[in-house]
């Protein structure tokens, strides 16, 4: 179950599928060589291949939580809240 409703094997496999895609694309566009030798600057200061590898690692950073979001197993947490009583780990309370 995720945000209150049932989903089913392909609904899954499609998210799956279009999250490894992205991955797949961005893999690709990782590797910038059309802005090698451009001398241009971005709001006067940044580099354009710096500034187009910030924007990269954002998307990046979106796509991981993606995965997190959409292809965690769900029962792994299932299964760590059973093993652990579903309170705090001993010995890290206060931590």
């Amino acid at each position: 179950m995720c945000a209150g409703r049932e989903i089913s094997i392909s609904d899954l496999m499609s998210k799956r599928t279009l999250i490894a895609a992205g991955f797949v694309v961005l893999f690709f566009l990782h590797q910038d060589f059309w802005w090698r030798d451009d001398p241009t600057l971005v709001l006067g200061v940044l580099p354009v291949s710096l500034a187009y590898h910030v924007v990269w690692t954002l998307l990046v950073a979106v796509g991981w939580f993606m995965v997190g979001k959409h292809c965690w197993p769900d029962q792994l947490d299932e299964e760590s809240e059973r093993s652990s009583g579903g309170g705090p780990v001993e010995g890290n309370e206060g931590k």
